[in-house]
């Protein structure tokens, strides 16, 4: 299941991954974490942004990222801990269950 951005643009989903999962998993869960997210990193562009270099700073095979790359990278690792910690009490079992983000297609 999942919580979709509405907005003009769509840039990512947030979807609840795991056992069992429940329309509170989805509806209140996944919604604060990605309320969350936006609280700290900024805006949808800027939550997917930082998302696309946290997964670019864990792949090998990438180019070398800049300083500031590399601090956006980190800000995701460091609103995505902080999200899970305020987000995760509002899942039906915290232990079966995760938050996935999923990018739009380009």
């Amino acid at each position: 299941m999942k919580d979709e951005i509405h907005s003009a643009e769509h840039l990512y989903t947030i979807e609840v991954e795991g056992r069992n999962v429940t329309v509170r998993d989805v509806m209140v869960a996944a919604f604060t974490y990605r309320i969350k997210l936006e609280e700290l990193l900024g805006s949808p562009r800027q939550v997917a942004h930082c998302y696309r270099l946290w997964r670019r700073l864990e792949r090998l095979d990438e180019p070398p990222m800049t300083r500031l790359d590399i601090k956006y990278a980190t800000a995701w690792r460091d609103a995505h801990a902080q999200a899970w910690q305020v987000a995760q009490v509002f899942l039906t079992d915290p232990h079966t269950k995760t938050f996935v983000l999923r990018l739009a297609a380009p």
